[in-house]
């Protein structure tokens, strides 16, 4: 018989031993994380920006349907001559619209990600058209818009995404901490 137990044959193991074998299992390990940069804040920073212009816009919203005269010109010294109700419901549906995108951003969704993208772009083209009205506010909001863009295009890739159940992150959902 061999010195060495590694040369043994199963057959041979079993009857020196009486029993079977146990089986070689290697050892598992994770694989390692991938390496995320400072920008991964940024896109947490962006998804509560993005939740805060779609309250603002919501609040814009209902100051243009109840209140137009509170705007520095009327609707007609805007760029699109459109009446300020008009206005009103644009800014609401796209607050709302904002609000949800920014949510599925801080919760790290993908689709979130594209829809907030296209609702900053469209964000910022409302306020050029909206800027006679509430120059301060536009400027900042389209600032913000760039921002977000910038983070989620070029840098939402270096955060990790949640995929359903296996969700380890976010601020809702059954990973939330």
């Amino acid at each position: 018989m061999s010195e060495n137990p590694r040369d043994e044959t199963a057959a041979q193991a079993t009857l020196r031993s009486g029993r079977p074998p146990e089986p070689s299992v290697p050892e598992y390990s994770p694989p390692p994380e991938p390496e995320h940069s400072a920008w991964g804040g940024w896109v947490t920073f962006a998804g509560i920006t993005l939740v805060l212009m779609g309250v603002i816009h919501v609040v814009e919203g209902l100051v243009a349907v109840l209140e137009p005269d509170k705007y520095l010109v009327g609707s007609g010294g805007l760029v699109l001559h459109l009446d300020y109700s008009v206005w009103g419901w644009i800014h609401l549906v796209l607050g709302v619209v904002l609000a949800v995108a920014g949510v599925g951003v801080l919760n790290r969704n993908t689709v979130s990600r594209v829809i907030g993208v296209a609702a900053c772009g469209l964000s910022a083209l409302v306020h050029l058209t909206f800027l006679d009205a509430a120059p301060v506010w536009a400027i900042t909001a389209i600032a913000l818009a760039v921002v977000f863009i910038y983070a989620v295009t070029v840098h939402g890739g270096e955060v990790p995404v949640n995929r359903g159940d296996d969700r380890t992150t976010g601020f809702t959902g059954p990973g939330a901490r």
